[in-house]
């Protein structure tokens, strides 16, 4: 069965070594392995929205990031710009200034949930929700830095109100495209013993960005503009 609201593209993993770039600050060949730098296994609490991105691992990356980390940042950048030519067909993109590092440790999830979540959908959520204020006019994309399937994946609404969810195929090499505004999405417990690591980043057509009804992000204060959240090139 197919999610039509996921596209999928190749891209170039010579030009474009992310996988590669991020294995190097952890000196280790296998990212689906990276929770063995920390001892997590045996906490069986899951995430929640104030503590998935303040692991060990988290910090080893956010840090090297906030440092001027030049090699991934122009990667960045010209990935970016790449979707910008050979996906949206356009001379101007609107986009996450940052991408978010995600890991999926084994028994847990990647995104945080809240108190109020049911327990089978625990942190499943649409950006637009007031936990998160993400506008309405953005596309969600996921580079996968594993090769993640199963309760290691991310399980997407297939369109608006389906309530059906397809987990998506993750593979290095590969990126894909949703709709996170619209459609629900989330994790269930990872029991695959794997890792999963991945960057997700958000694009807005310059013809879709509205600066006046922009909110600012709960979890991180930004405003949802450029200067803010955002950068354009």
């Amino acid at each position: 069965m197919d999610n039509y609201n996921v596209k999928y593209y190749k891209y170039d993993q010579n030009k474009f070594p992310f996988s590669e770039i991020v294995k190097d600050i952890y000196e280790t060949n296998d990212l689906s392995k990276i929770h063995l730098l920390i001892d997590n296994l045996s906490n069986k609490n899951l995430f929640t929205n104030q503590n998935d991105d303040t692991t060990l691992i988290h910090s080893i990356f956010y840090k090297k990031l906030n440092s001027g980390w030049k090699e991934f940042t122009s990667l960045y950048y010209d990935f970016i710009k790449m979707i910008m030519e050979d996906v949206y067909k356009d001379k101007s993109i609107i986009y996450q200034a940052s991408p978010t590092f995600r890991v999926q440790l084994p028994n847990n999830i990647a995104v945080g949930g809240n108190k109020k979540d049911l327990p089978e959908r625990y942190g499943w959520h649409k950006d637009t929700d007031e936990e998160y204020n993400h506008p309405n006019f953005e596309q969600n994309f996921i580079l996968p830095l594993t090769n993640s399937s199963d309760t290691a994946s991310v399980f997407i609404e297939t369109y608006p109100n389906s309530d059906e969810f397809i987990p998506a195929k993750m593979k290095v090499g590969e990126f894909f495209q949703f709709n996170g505004g619209e459609c629900i999405h989330g994790n269930k417990p990872n029991e695959t013993g794997k890792s999963r690591v991945s960057l997700d980043f958000r694009l807005v057509s310059s013809n879709d960005y509205d600066e006046v009804s922009s909110k600012s992000s709960r979890l991180t204060s930004k405003k949802f503009v450029v200067g803010g959240y955002y950068n354009k090139i």
